[in-house]
């Protein structure tokens, strides 16, 4: 007779309660990294929009203190104009690492000289002698570009680089109480030696220009001196302009354009130098000159392919 023998019911284990402990553990930290990484992306989204509404507003800063220069003192803008070109073909020997605020400060360094009477500005153009206390007003106008610059979000550096880039390097100079040696920003020390230049330049060949420099040398930092020295002495003024070359009327004009010839008055006064790039209000203000028949009726300019 054969036996039966009776199967023993299964019974499921209950889950262990640690297990499912750190299952929820995981689920709600996998959640939590979902959140951060949202609120992350969209922090960083809300941040990338403010960075480039910051940055237009920089550049259009930037851009208004140029057009007020052009416009106020094109004799400044033009010497502006030269420290900059400099400046950018030293700044990748030298390795600057923030080459923009050198390039900003040799372009707005000037803006102080607009507190100046007209007759001292006037004689610096010019080349004039000045008193000892005309050379300190001078000296001192950066302080005047310096508040101003400094109004202007991230702008701080360049602000430091304009006021003491009349600073010497042995100390004196102004401000008196400031730096000396390399404890001077390195971009006022650039600037220090590329205005100096700009006001003794007569010529494309700088070598009897860097001569002046050279007997005193003790204003400058002698590694830059040398740098500019034998990067700049055989440097010519001519610009080439790339783009079209051409003739036009003031209303023809757009932003974008580049002067390639000083535009005067017809009195002979200078309204804006040569390699000035045209903007909004710079092209207003030739028409209303034009039309008011204080200057001639054409303009010659390069037109760069991108401005059309």
């Amino acid at each position: 007779m054969r036996q039966v023998h009776a199967r023993t019911p299964q019974v499921e284990s209950e889950p262990d309660p640690r297990i499912a402990a750190l299952e929820r553990r995981f689920q709600r930290e996998r959640q939590a990294r979902k959140d951060a990484e949202a609120t992350i992306e969209e922090k960083s989204r809300e941040l990338f929009d403010l960075n480039r509404e910051l940055e237009q507003q920089l550049s259009g800063s930037v851009k208004v203190l140029a057009d007020v220069l052009a416009m106020a003192r094109p004799e400044l803008f033009q010497q502006a104009g030269k420290v900059q070109r400099w400046a950018r073909h030293i700044a990748p020997i030298l390795e600057v690492t923030r080459v923009w605020e050198l390039d900003l400060g040799a372009m707005l360094y000037p803006l102080g000289m607009l507190s100046l009477p007209d007759h001292l500005t006037r004689k610096k153009v010019l080349r004039e002698d000045l008193t000892r206390e005309e050379q300190e007003m001078i000296a001192e106008s950066t302080k005047a570009a310096h508040d101003l610059i400094s109004n202007i979000p991230k702008m701080q550096a360049i602000a430091e680089t304009v006021l003491y880039c009349n600073k010497g390097f042995d100390g004196s100079g102004y401000p008196p109480d400031g730096p000396k040696g390399k404890d001077i920003p390195k971009s006022a020390r650039i600037l220090k030696i590329l205005i100096d230049l700009a006001d003794v330049a007569t010529g494309v060949d700088r070598k009897r220009d860097f001569q002046s420099l050279m007997e005193r040398r003790y204003l400058y930092d002698l590694d830059i001196l040398k740098v500019a020295y034998k990067s700049l002495n055989i440097e010519h003024e001519e610009q080439a302009y790339a783009g079209d070359y051409m003739s036009v009327e003031p209303a023809e004009l757009i932003p974008g354009d580049v002067v390639r010839a000083d535009i005067v008055d017809l009195d002979n006064h200078l309204l804006l130098a040569a390699g000035s790039v045209l903007s909004d209000i710079t092209i207003r203000r030739l028409a209303a000159l034009q039309s008011s028949k204080r200057m001639a009726d054409s303009v010659n300019i390069a037109r760069p392919a991108q401005a059309e």
